[in-house]
């Protein structure tokens, strides 16, 4: 198990990577390398972004992340509010198939990889717990309003050392690998709606149970506000899990955001009803607010 160290200098050295633009970027911009066939179809490498967009008010998802959170009632046992949210990860990259014809459908193939910590700021900011999460990721959308997502996913969970030594509570084990498959639909140019379902074919207990299903929505305006940087967001996530006998957890996020490089970033403030985001604690359910920071790549 990685120590607490080891998880904070990951977390924040992963955030200063993916957000932080070099010498070269401040100089010009950078085109990805890309390869144009006879019959015109495009090889990206290393593409930016991704033809099917992560969920935003998806709490689990690897993502950048530092946030501040406010228990509402339930939570994590043994711990008191307000938690600090610390994360990083996200969606990288690495081959867009585009086209020959505009409109066409295109393919890309990606990376998703993160880590997502909770600590205590009543115990010396102690990690309570942390995921580790990392899959492979096949998209792909047209013009057409429907979009698809293919995936190989792994979360691993674990407790935090000094949250362990001071309750004496015991590691389950929470592992689960799972292939999933999404849609996207795209009804008008600022409105999205998705679905996606998963089954796990392997965990780490025999309390873990294959299903899960999740649906949410998602308006974006124009960039109207500051010049016309940023954007005004609203967002909605549903998660059921047959480990959870079905219970519906719920999760509405809203701010600004703005774009990019690729890039994402969002201040945020978010209402959540359901699982906490550290997956060790999957029994336990809790309601809170959180504000903070997420940049997703």
């Amino acid at each position: 198990m990685l120590n607490n160290l080891h998880v904070v200098t990951l977390a924040v050295a992963a955030i200063i990577a993916s957000t932080a633009p070099t010498s070269a970027q401040q100089a010009e911009t950078q085109q990805e390398p890309v390869w144009v066939t006879s019959s015109g179809v495009s090889w990206t490498l290393f593409p930016s972004g991704d033809i099917y967009p992560v969920y935003v008010a998806d709490p689990h998802r690897p993502t950048n992340i530092i946030a501040e959170s406010f228990t509402l009632g339930g939570g994590i046992p043994d711990s008191r509010s307000p938690l600090t949210r610390l994360g990083a990860g996200g969606r990288f990259g690495m081959l867009r198939i585009g086209p020959a014809q505009a409109g066409g459908r295109s393919w890309q193939f990606s990376i998703e990889a993160g880590l997502d910590a909770i600590f205590d700021s009543h115990y010396k900011l102690d990690v309570a717990g942390w995921d580790g999460n990392y899959g492979l990721t096949v998209t792909t959308a047209s013009d057409s309003p429907v979009g698809l997502k293919f995936a190989l996913l792994h979360t691993s969970a674990h407790l935090g050392d000094e949250y362990q030594d001071r309750t004496g509570r015991v590691r389950i084990n929470y592992t689960r690998e799972e292939f999933c498959f999404g849609v996207r639909w795209r009804w008008s140019p600022r409105w999205h709606a998705y679905g996606e379902t998963g089954v796990a074919f392997r965990t780490g207990d025999s309390m873990l149970e294959p299903w899960r299903v999740q649906g949410g929505m998602e308006y974006e305006s124009r960039a109207s506000l500051w010049g016309q940087r940023f954007a005004r967001y609203v967002a909605a996530d549903v998660l059921v899990m047959q480990e959870r006998d079905w219970r519906m957890d719920v999760t509405v996020d809203l701010g600004i955001v703005t774009r990019g490089g690729g890039r994402a970033s969002r201040v945020f403030f978010q209402w959540h009803d359901g699982r906490p985001t550290v997956n060790e604690f999957f029994r336990d359910s809790e309601s809170s607010i959180s504000l903070g920071l997420r940049i997703d790549l």
